[in-house]
């Protein structure tokens, strides 16, 4: 199920609530009942006749959620029990939910039963209905939530929570310790940002967006100024693939190389080659037309013997590196660099050609550590341990606000910046979009050099800043996601993305099933050719 690409902050969805409430009678029940009833028909997918469902209700309005959904439950016969942490407050519509469950006759318990013997009974749960607590969570869940999260964790049974798993911040998608793992997300009014990136992405499970009746889309970035300030007021955007690869450059019949593009990669100390042939292979592969590469004179071998197609630069000889520089239609810096002073005078050197200019890795380090500025022409693609260095902060910081680190970069470096993670972060200034693209395949060394080749040779071929980045993410991430189909997540390296992202620059999709049914080929050939030696 494809996810809406608008993306909604809680003080964006209080707004489109109050907004409706001044048109109904100051009220949103209404809305609490089809927030219910949603959750009642998420739960029928999963599971239409389950042995037992047990709701667990808050007292606020994720609570009120639960109660309509448990009496729909009561209306249709499902077998469920009820449990809530206390009663909502006589004024709030929670409590209004509250009751009409009570007058259809149902039970509520506010202790919780012990599982070993509900198993022993064979009353386990088949599905558990988490409306313990919203998007309103700012701080670690208090007593008693976080007793009731790890029953919920205990459980063993399929999990839907309602807007938010209870424990993870609606906004920022930090996790606290106690934070229910949720199999499915049934995501009120609008997608809430920190359903997206970070740790929550382990904890969110399959998300479901249901809109209410209501038109969010007409809402969307519509919020005062005057009621947020900073990240919160950009608007924010889930990747669609599908529109941003619409932009990537097309090659026509007369085109030669020159067209496609000049690009130089620094990068690559003695020791370090590995980063920037990735890098290098990355840019031919996204479509640069030539590629050179400066490196440690060590790395040049090497590098002609894998890639004949790179050129390569001396980069500790200034005259060579300055030509190079003033050939090169964009530049890439960083992979492999390491963090010599003499470094400090390439970058300057760079920067001082006010040229297109891809930032990463050590390149990055160094720009912290001696206070150099960026030029606006930058795409700077930052780790959260470089993004934290950039802004003199910790790790922890970064990945505690994913969004606001993101924001806080592109202000104070200018240009694009994109935060690695899970739940990539583009923000040019104007908006914040998340790259919902990806794979754990990606876990592995390179991958970040491997996007840094890509995002400058789209660059290249004539793509704008935030276009390069964004597509190049795209393309990247869907990679690893296809490299992983291939062959599985675990042992992926970066190089087995190159085969994919020339289907990918290319659009040529029919291509991935080619290869996969090569591969299934091989593996039965390599198979019966393991099974003869064996027998021999």
């Amino acid at each position: 199920m494809s996810l809406p690409h608008q993306v909604f902050t809680t003080q964006e969805i209080r707004f489109i609530e109050q907004e409706h409430a001044s048109t109904n009678n100051g009220h949103c029940y209404d809305l609490m009942e089809k927030a219910g009833r949603a959750v009642f028909e998420a739960m029928r997918q999963v599971n239409s006749n389950p042995n037992m469902v047990y709701v667990l209700v808050g007292k606020g309005n994720n609570g009120g959620d639960g109660y309509i959904t448990a009496a729909a439950l009561l209306k249709h016969r499902i077998p469920f029990r009820l449990f809530a942490v206390g009663v909502p407050h006589v004024d709030a519509e929670a409590y209004t939910a509250f009751s009409y469950f009570t007058q259809l006759g149902g039970q509520i318990e506010y202790e919780l039963p012990d599982l070993q013997e509900e198993a022993q009974n064979g009353n386990s749960p088949d599905i558990v209905i988490d409306a313990l607590l919203g998007t309103g969570l700012e701080s670690a869940p208090r007593d008693p939530f976080g007793k009731w999260i790890d029953f919920i964790n205990s459980t063993k049974a399929y999990v839907i929570s309602v807007d938010i798993p209870s424990g993870v911040n609606a906004d920022t998608g930090t996790v606290y310790s106690d934070s229910v793992m949720a199999n499915k997300t049934v995501c009120m009014l609008g997608l809430k940002p920190g359903l997206l990136t970070g740790d929550a992405v382990d904890y969110v499970g399959e998300i479901v967006v249901c809109e209410l009746g209501l038109d969010v889309s007409s809402y969307h970035g519509k919020i005062d100024a005057d009621v947020v300030d900073g990240a919160s007021y950009l608007p924010i955007y889930l990747s669609n693939y599908e529109e941003i690869i619409a932009d990537l450059p097309v090659r026509m019949p007369s085109a030669h190389k020159g067209d496609a593009g000049k690009v130089l990669l620094i990068g690559g100390n003695k020791g370090f080659g590995g980063a920037i042939s990735i890098c290098g292979q990355g840019a031919l592969r996204a479509g640069a037309g030539l590629v050179k590469v400066a490196t440690d004179k060590s790395n040049v071998e090497a590098l002609n013997a894998l890639r004949p197609e790179l050129m390569t630069v001396d980069m500790r000889d200034s005259h060579a590196l300055a030509q190079a520089i003033a050939w090169a239609d964009v530049i890439a810096l960083g992979p492999g660099m390491g963090l010599d002073p003499e470094n400090e005078i390439i970058i300057e050197d760079v920067l001082s050609a006010e040229k297109p200019t891809v930032i990463d890795a050590d390149a990055l380090n160094i720009m912290a550590r001696v206070g150099l500025s960026f030029c606006k022409r930058a795409i700077l693609t930052p780790h959260p341990g470089e993004a934290a260095r950039l802004l003199g902060t910790t790790i922890d910081r970064i990945n505690n606000d994913r969004y606001h680190a993101v924001y806080e970069l592109q202000q104070k470096c200018g240009g694009v910046v994109l935060l690695k993670g899970a739940g990539t972060l583009i923000c040019d200034g104007k908006s914040i979009v998340v790259i919902q693209e990806g794979s754990p395949a990606m876990a592995s060394g390179g991958m970040g050099d491997l996007l840094t080749g890509i995002i400058a040779a789209l660059k290249a071929q004539g793509l704008s800043q935030t276009s390069a980045t964004l597509a190049g993410a795209c393309i990247h991430g869907r990679a690893g996601y296809l490299s992983g189909e291939f062959a599985g997540v675990i042992g992926t390296v970066a190089l087995d993305l190159l085969p994919f992202i020339r289907i990918l620059v290319n659009k040529r999709p029919g291509l991935v099933e080619q290869l996969n049914h090569i591969q299934q080929q091989h593996h039965h050939a390599a198979l019966l050719e393991n099974v003869a030696a064996f027998s021999n």
